[in-house]
């Protein structure tokens, strides 16, 4: 489980941390002209919108980055665990049901971008196409199981130790 995989998912990690990152400086930019906007009573469209379709990526993208830092909430009582098996458990559990959450809600972001492109419904203030936000979901949700297919992978084929050491399983 190392090598060419674990380049594959630090490479799709960056990819994450650069749409995030792109994100959060819409978001920034948005809000800060629509202020401008506002404040100078200028005759433009509100872009606060953008914000608001910025987060979607933000949201879902950054979702997958937390199950690939292992920064969801499960990682508290997994933590606490005395037992390694118990903590091997709980892990082996949480990357089962990653999956499974991931997978369904991929698939309910799937349909729900085919149905934003077939009724070519946009957002009101500046037009935005609703498929753009649908997309990041779907992506996200992606993303995450992806995380979480390397995640059950590194469990299958290391063996982590309560120090937090990787071993390579015989």
């Amino acid at each position: 489980m190392t090598g060419w995989t674990n380049t594959f998912e630090n490479r799709l990690y960056s990819l994450e941390s650069v749409v995030c990152a792109a994100s959060l400086l819409v978001m920034l930019a948005a809000v800060a002209f629509g202020v401008c906007i506002r404040f100078f009573d200028l005759p433009i469209p509100n872009v606060a919108e953008w914000a608001i379709v910025a987060m979607s990526p933000l949201t879902f993208v950054g979702s997958a980055m937390c199950s690939r830092m292992q920064m969801h909430i499960s990682v508290d009582f997994i933590e606490q665990a005395r037992s390694e098996p118990i903590k091997r458990a709980a892990h082996l559990i949480v990357a089962i049901l990653m999956l499974v959450f991931s997978a369904i809600y991929a698939w309910l972001g799937w349909s729900l971008f085919e149905d934003a492109m077939l009724t070519g419904e946009r957002l009101l203030d500046m037009g935005t196409p609703l498929y753009v936000p649908a997309c990041f979901f779907f992506i996200g949700m992606v993303f995450m199981a992806a995380h979480s297919i390397f995640d059950l992978a590194r469990f299958i084929c290391l063996k982590r130790t309560a120090a937090g050491v990787v071993e390579v399983a015989r």
